[in-house]
């Protein structure tokens, strides 16, 4: 898994416990009230070894090129953050921060803008709630029936870089006798194209100048909080004051 500066917020020895070297074990033997000892549920880091691409002209890249089926040409302008919904590549501006179609950063807008979409029948569905003026925005997204991710597509649609990049963040944990099944779903860095997990392996991290939360309790849906949270300078002090 690519390392990105990643604050766990579980505890390590916790975490220890459940991974190990490729295998860990969830949980462990003991007896339950009726004296019977329960099994163990042994559990893995599962992705694909490598995926090839099948894109023939690089510059038609989904992420980092200039097809006109994707949009990421508009937000590559932007300083925040988005969410993929890859097998539709839809991409949602998360708006952690005020700023126009050209990118440029605005004033307070005095309002939350919230909104709902969705990628189609199947697919994820978006209920986004920024509040730009303080720099926060909360992302609900609930799972679609065909929301796991569908590989021969998006082979056909990435570069090799950007499609080893995405897949590197679809590493997922789970029991050992279970398939790899990720969600379509990835965060993406405007600024940089970097890609982070939204799996549910992790749950806090930051991203540059963002904080970002994941919460994945509920079965069905998946929260995303991002924070713009720059670092302070050495007197505790914001920038100009």
């Amino acid at each position: 898994m690519k390392k990105i500066g990643i604050i766990i917020t579980v505890s390590i020895v916790s975490l220890m416990a459940g991974i190990g070297v490729g295998k860990g074990v969830e949980g462990y033997r003991q007896n339950n009230k009726n004296g019977v000892q329960e099994e163990s549920v042994v559990c893995e880091w599962k992705k694909p070894e490598s995926v090839k691409s099948k894109l023939k002209d690089p510059d038609k890249c989904y992420l980092c090129g200039y097809d006109n089926r994707s949009l990421m040409g508009l937000f590559r302008k932007y300083d925040d953050l988005g969410i993929i919904c890859v097998n539709n590549w839809y991409v949602l501006d998360m708006k952690i921060r005020n700023h126009d179609d050209a990118g440029n950063l605005t004033g307070p807008q005095g309002h939350i803008n919230t909104t709902f979409t969705g990628t189609g029948e199947g697919g994820c569905f978006f209920h986004a709630s920024p509040n730009s003026d303080r720099g926060i925005s909360d992302v609900t997204v609930s799972y679609g029936e065909n929301s796991i991710l569908d590989v021969k597509f998006i082979r056909k649609h990435l570069c090799q870089d950007c499609l080893d990049k995405l897949i590197a963040v679809m590493e997922t944990y789970g029991p050992e006798d279970e398939p790899w099944k990720p969600r379509d779903l990835c965060l993406v860095d405007f600024n940089t194209l970097e890609l982070y997990s939204l799996q549910g392996n992790y749950s806090s991290y930051y991203v540059g100048d963002y904080y970002v939360e994941v919460d994945d309790s509920r079965e069905e849906e998946l929260k995303v909080t991002a924070v713009y949270a720059p670092e302070l300078e050495k007197n505790g002090e914001k920038s100009g004051e």
